[in-house]
């Protein structure tokens, strides 16, 4: 896994889990040999006043949503994790998947389909209310999501976390840090064997600050010490970062969170973008839902007591000569 070396810059909501350092540090299936990192490719220029589309919104949802995520994939999973308690599915025809539950998660990870037997599964990893580390499947022969233990041994009680690519080494790469020290970000690998979770265990990374989001871009892993949601946006060369800080507005970072922008979301003719969002995710590269420029998701009241999850079409961004 690369960790680069970033300057902290208070203009920007982010700065690089490893900072202070210019190495990267191999993942499983990389060298074990440090290796400088190459400098990042220039960043791609943001129009100001830029405007996002909002294009796709769920039904009114049954309270505030405090976190989303999306699996990758042809048979792409919209979840939603509900501020007072219950996580539901949905598919991107905005249909519920399964019956309602009642977990309470505090925080979501984006998720990674697989085959176990003759089932797609779908795994998506969560830190609960009470700090402990688990995965919620679906499964379409499953009423409901299902929750399960994940292989992690770790005796602090959990704050958040992030998923990303493991790239062939396993199901997907994980971070997460604690409450007893929130300046570590510890990393690993999830695997499946015969139906069986396993975990990779990979070296911490010493932060220097206290983490509040964390997000991999590609190889990369970034962290911020002030964003309350962040979200990756990747197609083909394209690499941006998402993130949201305190109910303000979308921003979007194209130099590894160095610098940042601020973006609007646009309401569509019949669909109204949150004006606070209060959750993020975003895929570069849909396989579902016909969104050929990526997604970007975000959550949060669209009218008074009104909660939805609304679609953002990001072209403008990922795909500008195709706008």
């Amino acid at each position: 896994m690369q960790i680069k070396g970033w300057r902290l810059s208070a203009a920007s909501p982010f700065v690089n889990a490893a900072a202070g350092l210019a190495l990267f540090f191999a993942a499983v299936a990389c060298s074990k040999q440090e290796t400088i990192a190459p400098e990042p490719a220039g960043p791609i220029a943001i129009a100001a006043g830029l405007e996002l589309p909002a294009v796709w919104a769920t039904r009114p949802l049954p309270g505030a949503v405090s976190d989303v995520a999306l699996s990758a994939g042809s048979n792409g999973v919209l979840a939603v994790a509900y501020a007072r308690g219950g996580l539901d599915f949905f598919d991107f025809d905005g249909e519920r998947i399964g019956e309602p539950t009642r977990f309470r998660l505090k925080d979501l990870a984006d998720g990674r389909s697989m085959t176990v037997g003759d089932l797609n599964v779908t795994v998506f990893p969560a830190v609960t209310h009470e700090g402990t580390l688990k995965a919620y499947i679906f499964s379409p022969g499953l009423m409901a999501p299902a929750q399960v233990d994940l292989p992690i041994a770790e005796d602090r009680l959990i704050a958040g976390l992030c998923s990303g690519d493991a790239f062939g080494a396993g199901l997907m790469r994980i971070a997460y840090w604690t409450t007893a020290d929130s300046s570590v970000l510890k990393t690993g690998i999830l695997n499946e064997k015969g139906g069986d979770f396993g975990w990779t265990e990979e070296p911490p990374t010493q932060a220097n600050f206290p983490v509040t989001a964390c997000v991999f871009s590609g190889d990369t892993l970034i962290a911020s010490p002030s964003s309350d949601s962040a979200a990756s946006l990747m197609r083909g060369d394209y690499s941006a970062l998402l993130s949201l800080d305190d109910g303000g507005p979308l921003k979007v970072s194209t130099d590894y969170g160095l610098t940042s922008t601020d973006i609007r979301i646009r309401d569509g003719i019949t669909i109204t973008a949150p004006k606070a969002p209060s959750a993020l995710t975003a895929l570069g590269t849909m396989q579902a839902g016909g969104y050929p420029g990526g997604v970007v998701v975000v959550a949060g009241e669209t009218s008074k007591d009104v909660h939805q999850v609304v679609f953002v079409d990001p072209s403008a961004l990922t795909s500008p000569t195709e706008e």
